[in-house]
């Protein structure tokens, strides 16, 4: 093995090496996020109440499916940390175990659908729009074992470096889901119009085709190995996952509470919002994809045994994330309604959107960094601190942070957004302090099974 040089060191921490291998996983956030745009583009010609109600219902949707999503995280850390170590044993056994975990909890997840409407009136949704969320929930939660499959073999590509393959099963999936909306939406060339119904049945479809894909992709590299459960392996994954699960659940708990805020303020405010979620997705999904590259190459150093690589390289992807996302803040700020102009939504929405928008661009900065460096963190293993810093900013700043800007101060969602700045910026500071620290490096790697 060729000893590395501080030349070749730098290559593999630099800004290019995260982005090489960040770029198709942004993309494939893009993708996925560009299902529920598309969706909302078509629902909005529906009316306010069902673009309203399909984005109450899709926060919903990622709240119940958030605990899977972060355990599949799991997968991801430790795939990568078994590349790093040049096990692709261990690796491929990680990589059945997605199924072992994926198919159970995500057909109990579809379970929700059989719950009555009641949760979108505790949300302070009016009686249409909690119908036509009922609507389109009871539809899409149904797919949530596909979800997670999706997620769970996208992790184990994505630990082993291949982002490529997940980036095309998404857009195969963005186009399945591109044709079947306005077919099943408004009902052409025979198809029923099932309206937001045939939204949710739409995306589901196209999860389907994208799990078919990544199986057929990932076949030849799992063949040979066991593909029973392993106890081992999947204490690893639960120790690794339950702690990002966790956070994803509780901090999307504090979005839906967020929202649900918004919500008593009235059906506009609440249509705006989710206009503004859905722009600010753009944005934020390639940050996110650059903290995930982040954690996928912080977990092969720690599986190389070159730990000192990590800091690094958490500090490229936050170079790199920034970037990104300051010039997303600034065409925020420049032409807020050209943004908002393919919603074609009423005035009084459009003029709630644009103000908010104005506040979406001065979190950028911060909310750039804590995806970089939250990312890393993960990648080294200190999951459970990521944990409760982030539960501790959602519940204690972001949350109270809203009820003074919505209620108190009659801010409506200015206020709310306004709140949830503040966190990202007190948060950004805090992780900033640990990167400099030496206590995240000290994660356990999964040690080969052999």
């Amino acid at each position: 093995m060729t000893t590395p040089t501080p030349e070749s060191e730098q290559r593999e921490t630099s800004v290019a090496a995260v982005f090489h291998l960040a770029w198709p996983v942004m993309v494939s956030m893009l993708s996925y996020t560009a299902m529920s745009v598309i969706d909302t583009l078509f629902v909005a010609r529906l009316g306010t109440a069902p673009l309203a109600a399909v984005g109450l219902a899709a926060i919903v949707v990622f709240f119940t499916q958030s605990f899977g999503a972060g355990l599949m995280g799991g997968v991801r850390v430790l795939v990568s940390q078994a590349t790093g170590a040049q096990d692709p044993a261990t690796a491929a056994r990680l990589g059945w175990q997605v199924g072992w975990l994926a198919l159970p909890l995500g057909v109990a997840m579809s379970l929700m659908s059989l719950a009555p409407p009641d949760i979108f009136f505790v949300l302070g949704a009016e009686e249409q729009v909690a119908e036509y969320a009922d609507r389109f929930f009871s539809i899409r939660i149904l797919g949530a074992p596909l979800v997670l499959l999706n997620i769970g073999v996208s992790a184990y590509f994505q630990g082993r470096g291949d982002t490529v393959t997940p980036m095309q099963a998404t857009l195969l999936g963005n186009g399945i889901n591109l044709a079947l909306d306005p077919l099943l939406i408004f009902g052409l060339w025979g198809f029923p119009a099932l309206g937001v119904a045939g939204a949710a049945l739409a995306t589901i479809t196209a999860m389907g085709v994208q799990v078919v894909y990544l199986a057929y992709r990932a076949w030849p590299h799992l063949k040979d190995a066991p593909k029973s459960g392993d106890k081992h392996l999947l204490r690893a994954i639960l120790d690794m996952g339950v702690p990002i699960g966790v956070r994803y659940t509780l901090d999307m708990g504090s979005f839906v509470v967020f929202s649900s805020m918004i919500t008593h303020v009235g059906a506009i405010e609440l249509a705006a919002h989710v206009i503004v979620v859905r722009i600010c997705s753009v944005s934020f999904l390639p940050g996110h994809a650059v903290g995930e590259a982040a954690g996928v190459l912080v977990g092969q150093f720690i599986g190389a045994d070159r730990p000192h690589l990590a800091r690094p390289v958490v500090r490229s992807a936050i170079k790199l994330a920034v970037g990104i996302m300051a010039s997303w803040g600034a065409v925020f700020m420049l032409i807020p309604e050209l943004l908002i102009m393919p919603f074609d939504t009423e005035p009084a929405v459009t003029q709630v959107a644009s103000s908010i928008l104005l506040v979406a661009a001065a979190f950028q900065l911060f909310d750039a960094i804590v995806m970089a460096v939250t990312g890393g963190l993960n990648g080294a293993g200190d999951t459970r601190w990521v944990m409760m810093i982030s539960l501790l900013g959602a519940w204690l700043i972001k949350v109270p942070g809203a009820y003074v800007g919505v209620f108190i101060f009659e801010l409506g969602a200015m206020g709310a957004w306004a709140a949830f700045t503040t966190e990202l910026t007190i948060l950004s500071a805090i992780l900033l302090y640990r990167l400099r620290g030496k206590a995240w490096l000290r994660g356990a790697a999964l040690k080969p099974t052999g």
